[in-house]
């Protein structure tokens, strides 16, 4: 059984900008190897991009996840799994294994016969070239941060209609090239120069083109420009006396490092490139040296603190979840149930296999892999619809709280107006009279405005998650399927009322028939077990009425949000030129360790892409539950 408390939220996007806007597919799941899973089967470089993100808070917080400490998880569970004292379980995790070994094939194998999206000829080979191999051994080492394991390399040449030999050795040596270029730049403070320059330089001359995965190569190599930075006497002193990265000096630095570090080790003074860019450092400094810095003035305080808050759908999910209890069941349950037919369905097609039919075999397939399959879509299907509810629930909760605190700002704006234009002197004229009354309601319109314009942005990006999720719902079946569907109807509080009193009293007259040793004429005696049911009955009875109690109010309150902003017509779609900045954007985040990483020494890296933080409210105390008699 997976953790409950551990959360994988990956999100995919279309890397080609003349699609459309709409975001791929996503999955929010506690279990690693269905997210292992889900990678490798959508992660494609020239089509969709997949972000991961991972939450051990119950998406209270959330980091990013790179896919190399996704697939750590994932054989971490396998390998626990195998060591399990039920047979049942060990099957199930050997027929998973290898499962994910046949996933991991084809989705390496896409990079090995890798094809350019605007090749003339773009058909894959059916056999690769020694360069393929190369590429693909890379790609796994930087991705995934293991070297190819045998049975995936075994698989790839036997699929191959001419196998090469040394394919995999090929894959194997330059995975471990770029393996051990990563941990040279992961820990850089005792590497010589040298080093530090192969190892960007191997970074640098990856086989395979800029994209996505290309992206995570980045903070490897900023970890060697940062250290090479200090060490270096022409930019020892760039990062301590200048410390915006937005500043000339640091740009100019970072682009003589970038330009050194390609190189290689060795001197390369007559290199024209690393000349023109030491003299424009030099230049820089000089410059810099001979003005002024000014004083960036500080910027106006937050209209709306805490808001927008602009959570992505699976962010949402996850955050409605921690504040509704009804919510958090349901998707705990929906969870487990895919995973266990996830489970089912791969022992099944290794049974079948094992048996001579199945997907791939002209005989029929095997009932128990085709009920699997259906099982499967169902419950994929029934989970993602729950995101869904639950994702534009927790957008319209953000906007009651975003419209309720705007309330209470404006409330302030007016006390911060007075205060800020309160005359130190009587006036005596009607003009100054009139004068301070002007810029009273000039402060107090100026707060209104900005606070307005953040509460719009607020509506606005509710109103799209409306959109996206139920474009042609009406609100009354809108509150049907997210309050009567979830058991928050209006009759539910008052049958979870009465189902309390109902198993209290029958566990009080069970506990008394046990205590008395009475029984009825022609029932057998009262035993223990059956008070510990009813008491596991009453318990499950106070816990659901408990949590009808805070989500119910939560539901109606995010619901009457949302019913405000119908109306609202939802953002028109992104030009071309504001897609492909969405695209370069989210790539680089990807590319970005998680925030528990120590920021590189020398400050010139790359702007990390802060990770979104979910802060749960208040839990509101319960309603008082009726009594036993």
């Amino acid at each position: 059984m997976p953790e409950t408390s551990r959360l994988y939220a990956l999100t995919s996007t279309y890397t080609n900008p003349w699609w459309p806007a709409e975001p791929g597919p996503s999955l929010l799941i506690n279990d690693p190897v269905m997210a292992a899973r889900w990678y490798l089967d959508n992660e494609q470089e020239e089509n969709l991009a997949v972000a991961a993100r991972i939450s051990t808070d119950n998406g209270a917080t959330w980091q990013v996840l790179p896919p190399r400490e996704l697939w750590a998880h994932t054989l971490q569970h396998l390998d626990s799994a195998a060591q399990s004292p039920e047979e049942p379980v060990r099957h199930a995790a050997a027929a998973l294994r290898e499962q994910l070994d046949a996933d991991a094939t084809a989705w390496i194998d896409r990079r090995i016969r890798f094809v350019e999206p605007d090749n003339p000829a773009p058909y894959r080979p059916d056999t690769p070239t020694l360069f393929g191999w190369q590429r693909g051994g890379e790609v796994w080492a930087l991705a995934l941060g293991t070297v190819p394991p045998d049975p995936v390399l075994e698989r790839l040449t036997a699929q191959y209609a001419d196998p090469q030999p040394e394919g995999p050795d090929q894959a194997r040596a330059a995975a471990r090239q770029t393996l051990d270029a990563l941990a040279t730049a992961q820990s850089p403070q005792g590497t010589d120069v040298p080093e530090l320059l192969q190892a960007y330089q191997r970074l640098e001359l990856l086989t395979f083109p800029a994209g996505q995965l290309h992206a995570l190569v980045l903070p490897a190599q900023d970890n060697i420009l940062n250290q090479l930075a200090t060490r270096l006497p022409e930019t020892a002193d760039v990062s301590a006396t200048h410390p915006d990265p937005e500043h000339p000096v640091r740009k100019a630095a970072a682009t003589y490092l970038h330009r050194l570090a390609r190189l290689g080790p060795g001197p390369h003074p007559d290199n024209p490139s690393v000349r023109e860019a030491h003299d424009a450092l030099t230049a820089a400094i000089a410059e810099s040296a001979a003005r002024t810095e000014p004083t960036a003035p500080d910027g106006p305080p937050t209209a709306l603190p805490g808001h927008p808050r602009l959570l992505t759908d699976l962010e949402a999910a996850a955050a409605w979840r921690a504040r509704s209890p009804a919510a958090r069941r349901d998707a705990e349950m929906y969870m487990d149930d895919l995973v266990r037919a996830h489970t089912r369905l791969v022992t099944a097609s290794a049974d079948a296999a094992a048996q001579g039919v199945g997907w791939l075999n002209a005989r029929p397939r095997d009932p128990a892999e085709a009920a699997a399959v259906d099982s499967r879509d169902y419950f994929e299907q029934r989970l993602k619809d729950l995101n869904a509810r639950h994702s534009v629930l927790m957008h319209g909760s953000v906007l009651a709280e975003a419209e309720t605190a705007a309330v209470q700002a404006k409330h302030q704006a007016v006390v911060d107006a007075a205060q800020a234009t309160l005359p130190l002197t009587p006036r005596t004229t009607v003009a100054e009279t009139e004068a301070d009354h002007d810029a009273f309601m000039a402060h107090v319109t100026t707060a209104e405005q900005r606070i307005d314009q953040v509460l719009a942005e607020q509506r606005q990006h509710a109103r799209n998650a409306l959109q996206r999720h139920f474009p042609q719902t009406a609100m009354y079946e809108l509150r049907t399927r997210l309050m009567d569907r979830a058991g928050l109807g209006p009759d539910s509080y008052q049958q979870a009322y009465q189902a309390v009193g109902d198993t209290g009293r029958a566990l009080e007259e069970l506990s008394s028939r046990l205590a008395s040793g009475t029984a009825e004429f022609g029932q057998p005696p009262v035993t223990a077990e059956q008070v510990a049911a009813a008491s596991a009955r009453h318990a499950a009875a106070e816990q659901h009425f408990d949590d009808l109690s805070v989500s119910q109010p939560r539901t109606l309150e995010a619901l009457n949000a949302l019913d405000r902003i119908k109306g609202l017509a939802p953002t028109g779609p992104e030009g071309r030129a504001a897609r492909i900045a969405q695209i370069t954007a989210q790539s680089r985040e990807r590319a970005q360790h998680t925030p528990s990483e120590a920021e590189p020494v020398g400050g010139l890296s790359r702007k990390a892409q802060p990770s979104g933080h979910i802060h749960d409210g208040q839990v509101p105390q319960s309603a008082p539950r009726p009594g036993m008699r």
